[in-house]
């Protein structure tokens, strides 16, 4: 976790260093025409470099401000729910647990998570940001660029963004486009039962980064820019349209939802492989494997422990358990509170 860190505050600091080079080269040019009026060379050449200096200060903040999140421990409240709600977490060997929880502290610490009339408890927070790290797990270096703010709402919403129980506010999850671009809107109650009910092959959390991934080639069209190099785009399409149709002929257990169009059945099946890999290495092998690279995930490796985990369920802890945050303290005196 370390290295992946490292390589990306060195992309950050080429970067800085980049645009401190081409502050310093106006400054100096710059600088010049005082030189040639009789100020001194040496005080102008120091006033010039000033800007130089000030662009690398602020081109490597980030940079700071990554490390110093990076330092605080981990909150044992969020230990709590990824011990109790995320599967995919309790599955993961210690070594990855760490790195689930460094991605998390980063991913939280640099994207706003807002609720719209509806309160953020540590638990809706959580499970956003879990929901962020779970796509991209396979992928060390990964930046979520893509999104700055997610917004949740307390209830499903419709086109205009009005949330109620109508029938027609069937919405649970958006990525916004257009003047909306960077947002996320996350119904809350369908972003906690996506983690609640493990067993389902739904989690609407995990449904949207999954657009983004797709977005990676700057388009969200159900053929992501990681994963489907070269010739394999073609070969994936065909298995898209053969599956559609097995889905249309009702044979097949995959969400009819997946028929919206390419871009949805990428979404929706994405939510299958990381609910419930075994199952569906046993029934769609093809579409599995295809996932695999996609995600760069080696869920096969874990599909025991994962299964372990979902005959478990959903753990409870007791006023008088062991915290599962590791403290060594009961719940009640612990993440209870």
């Amino acid at each position: 976790m370390e290295e992946q860190f490292t390589r990306w505050e060195r992309r950050t600091r080429r970067w800085a260093l980049v645009f401190a080079g081409l502050a310093a080269v106006i400054g100096w040019g710059l600088a010049l025409i005082p030189i040639q009026a009789g100020r001194p060379a040496l005080t102008t050449f120091i006033l010039a470099t000033v800007p130089a200096v000030g662009v690398f200060v602020w081109r490597t903040g980030p940079i700071r401000r990554r490390r110093a999140l990076l330092a605080e421990p981990f909150p044992p409240a969020w230990e709590a729910v990824l011990q109790q709600d995320v599967v995919f977490f309790r599955a993961l060997d210690p070594d990855a647990q760490r790195r689930f929880r460094r991605d998390l502290q980063v991913f939280l610490g640099e994207t706003r998570i807002t609720g719209i009339k509806v309160e953020i408890d540590e638990t809706t927070r959580v499970l956003a940001g879990a929901s962020a790290i779970i796509p991209i797990f396979g992928f060390p270096e990964w930046e979520w660029d893509q999104v700055r703010e997610v917004l949740v709402y307390p209830n499903r919403f419709d086109g205009e963004f009005d949330f109620g129980d109508r029938r027609e506010h069937n919405i649970l999850g958006m990525v916004g486009t257009g003047s909306l671009n960077r947002l996320m809107i996350l119904a809350k109650p369908d972003l906690i039962n996506g983690f609640r009910n493990a067993t389902d092959k739904r989690n609407v959390g995990v449904h949207e980064f999954a657009h983004l991934v797709d977005k990676t080639d700057g388009h969200i069209d159900g053929v992501p820019g990681v994963g489907l190099a070269g010739g394999a785009v073609e070969p994936w399409l065909d298995l898209v349209r053969r599956k559609m149709a097995e889905i249309e002929e009702g044979k097949s257990d995959i969400d009819r939802y997946a028929l919206t169009n390419e871009a949805e059945f990428f979404a929706v099946t994405a939510e299958y492989f990381f609910e419930r890999p075994g199952l569906m290495q046993r029934k769609h092998p093809e579409l599995y494997a295809t996932l695999e690279r996609v995600f760069n995930q080696d869920l096969g490796s874990r599909i025991g422990a994962i299964g372990r985990e979902l005959k478990r369920g959903r753990r409870k802890f007791g006023r008088n358990s062991p915290c599962p945050c590791g403290s060594g303290r009961k719940f009640k005196k612990c993440c209870l509170q």
